[in-house]
């Protein structure tokens, strides 16, 4: 990590991470797109076990790093909520053209 001396060194760097961040996170996405197409039954598009194991996990590596934790639970509950919903609409979709 670079220790920034001056706002515009803080800025660029945030947008280097923004850049490798949200590739992951588009990929990231399209797998819960494809576990949308998986998935037979809607009532498994939410499961609580797995939901928390992401969280742990994710809780895990913030640990291992000296991280926030609260901040990775946090920003990783939103996340799995939001895929959540996601994955619903892809499986809605993907019932109505069965």
């Amino acid at each position: 990590m670079k220790n920034c001396t001056t706002m515009p060194e803080v800025r660029a760097e945030i947008d280097r991470i923004d850049r490798e961040i949200v590739p992951l996170l588009l990929e990231r996405l399209e797998y819960i797109a494809q576990a949308g197409h998986i998935k037979a039954d809607r009532n498994t598009v939410r499961d609580e076990d797995r939901v928390e194991d992401v969280v742990q996990k994710a809780l895990t590596t913030a640990e291992k790093l000296n991280g926030n934790a609260t901040y990775i639970e946090d920003v990783y509950r939103y996340l799995i909520e939001w895929s959540i919903n996601y994955e619903f609409g892809v499986w809605d979709k993907v019932a109505e053209e069965k």
